[in-house]
């Protein structure tokens, strides 16, 4: 971590701007290994939503720190950095995040014992790119990482959630809104205490939005999922909160009204809750 944390220190490197690292993930090994810039390049053009091609940085930073970090950089000429950790992501976190994935979703899937991550960063500075294209962009960076590598997960801090690989690569292998949202926000299941189903999104401050509270009676289940991520894309591509007392629905004739509630996780935030019947 010295090495990574001096790296970062270059002036040039520093990140502009209050927010920081604002992309930042972690790729769970089996094996303390950095991956080929080769390949993780040539894996990002598959995944890649928008063109823009990953390629090898000029400045490397020699030998030892080619080592330990993986200097990349966009076309666009954005930075990246992918920095080796032979070590497990301390303290459970990451084996904590895999409840919350929606690959565990009825396969109750848990994160594999690993020995090592990598540390995978977009710093903000030099980023003209809306919020969702920047995750999107991210996501592509994460799955071309994870295919270039022995993992077995991906722990997404911003979106609470520990992702199994292979789901991940799937999943990003699709450009949609609706469909990436499944790796950018994790969910927490709970029963009201009427029986009904809700949802509730983990990852929605990453696009500076309210988290959804879908609260779904037994009829609606079996679509519950779809109809979840298809309001959060849904906000997403509009930018903004739904005022309250507004309406949603899944067909042009369905009018689910919007209403703002304390989140049920205790977090002190407000978030959306929406019925469905």
């Amino acid at each position: 971590m010295g090495l990574f944390r001096k790296l970062f220190s270059k002036k040039e490197m520093a990140p502009t701007g209050e927010s920081g690292f604002v992309s930042l993930a972690f790729v769970l090994l089996t094996e303390p290994t950095l991956p080929k810039s080769k390949d993780v390049t040539r894996f990002y053009s598959e995944f890649s939503p928008d063109g823009d091609a990953l390629v090898e940085s000029v400045d490397d930073g020699g030998e030892q720190t080619r080592k330990e970090i993986l200097s990349l950089q966009f076309e666009s000429g954005q930075a990246v950095f992918i920095a080796l950790m032979p070590a497990a992501v301390p303290n459970g976190e990451a084996d904590n995040g895999a409840q919350f994935s929606v690959s565990s979703l009825g396969t109750r899937w848990q994160l594999p014992d690993h020995s090592a991550h990598l540390i995978v960063t977009v710093p903000s500075s030099g980023s003209e790119l809306s919020t969702i294209d920047r995750l999107s962009r991210f996501t592509s960076l994460l799955a071309a990482v994870a295919k270039a590598s022995p993992s077995v997960g991906i722990y997404w801090g911003g979106a609470s959630a520990t992702h199994d690989s292979e789901f991940f690569i799937s999943v990003a292998a699709e450009p949609g809104i609706a469909t990436r949202m499944m790796l950018w926000t994790g969910i927490s299941l709970a029963r009201e205490p009427d029986g009904r189903l809700s949802m509730l999104s983990l990852g929605m401050g990453q696009l500076n939005l309210p988290d959804l509270l879908l609260v779904v009676a037994e009829p609606s289940e079996d679509t519950a999922l779809e109809t979840f991520f298809d309001l959060l894309a849904y906000v997403a591509s509009r930018g903004e909160p739904l005022p309250e007392g507004d309406t949603v629905g899944r067909t042009a004739d369905e009018k689910l009204p919007v209403h703002y509630v304390e989140s049920p996780i205790g977090s002190g935030e407000q978030v959306w809750r929406v019925e469905v019947s």
